[in-house]
């Protein structure tokens, strides 16, 4: 069974920040010159890595929205402004510069222009399916402004305000997400293209712990905002609105005594359980109704997995 988006990028995100405290990636002695140089190169192409990791989940898990959005019984002319134009026009231009990089790449563009024009079609007549083109994909990499957009056409208001809220609210920490989001850009540019770069292994752990708030508080907000439009909310249809009120999330802590579930707010556990997949499948199905967020924390208390029950 194929991984989800947010599996698959939790998975090599703990990968590259346990890589990162490796003998192979950590300096010697000044005069150990080849296996510093080793080192060095390993760690900026990890950081490289750990960051297209990070923009692959976002435009992943966008897509994986627009496609749930795509099945929805509003029209697609109720939609926001910024959504159908998203759609449309976003998704031409899109698609066309995919095709280009296909083409330079020895691969055939016109399949992929082919199903992104059946997608535009679509917002016309017959079965709505919004292409997964139509956001995160305006340039090579997906800056903070751009995820901003995305949030934003699903009519979200102050994007990386409400990320870094969600991931403070989680126990990720109150440093603003935007900001760490535009360092670790300038880190993986300078990582690929400036032949002097030094990542460090501290870098590296830094980023994937941001990099999972990041990820956490984007997937949270976006879904919320995704089912909301789904549905038809009239008032998310009308305006952008700030998702994080009244949203309560579940948490599952990891314990002595095992996986401790309890609703934020609350001091008192909803549920110990023994087994981590018990816990989480228990959790989940409590959280479904209320559409609750499941977020799992380590014993540190800092968040290192999570389930949006708005869309799964």
């Amino acid at each position: 069974m194929s991984l989800s988006s947010r599996e698959s990028f939790l998975r090599r995100i703990k990968t590259i920040e346990q890589a990162a405290g490796d003998a192979f990636l950590i300096d010697r002695v000044l005069t150990d010159v080849a296996h510093n140089n080793r080192a060095r190169l390993l760690r900026n192409g990890l950081m490289v890595v750990a960051f297209t990791s990070l923009e692959d989940f976002i435009r992943a898990r966008t897509g994986d929205l627009l496609d749930s959005v795509s099945r929805t019984a509003v029209h697609f002319s109720d939609l926001p402004e910024i959504m159908r134009n998203a759609a449309t026009m976003g998704a031409m231009k899109a698609v066309r510069m995919r095709a280009e990089m296909a083409k330079n790449a020895g691969q055939d563009p016109i399949s992929l222009l082919q199903e992104a024009g059946q997608h535009v079609a679509s917002t016309a007549a017959g079965a709505l399916q919004i292409s997964r083109y139509s956001l995160g994909y305006s340039g090579s990499n997906v800056s903070s402004n751009e995820v901003a957009q995305i949030l934003t056409a699903f009519h979200a208001m102050d994007a990386w305000n409400e990320i870094t809220l969600i991931a403070s609210r989680c126990g990720a920490g109150s440093m603003p997400l935007k900001a760490a989001y535009d360092q670790a850009m300038q880190l993986r540019h300078s990582a690929a293209h400036n032949a002097d770069a030094n990542t460090q292994p501290r870098d590296l752990q830094t980023f994937c712990s941001q990099a999972t708030a990041i990820a956490l508080g984007f997937d949270v907000v976006a879904s919320r905002a995704a089912r909301l439009l789904k549905e038809g909310d009239p008032v998310i249809l009308a305006k952008k609105v700030r998702v994080s009120d009244g949203l309560v999330i579940r948490f599952l802590d990891h314990g002595s005594k095992g996986y401790v579930e309890r609703k934020e707010g609350v001091v008192r556990a909803v549920k110990i359980t023994k087994d981590a997949d018990d816990a989480v499948k228990r959790a989940v199905r409590n959280a479904q109704k209320a559409h609750e967020p499941v977020v799992s924390r380590d014993a540190s208390g800092l968040p290192v997995s999570w389930i949006p029950t708005d869309v799964m």
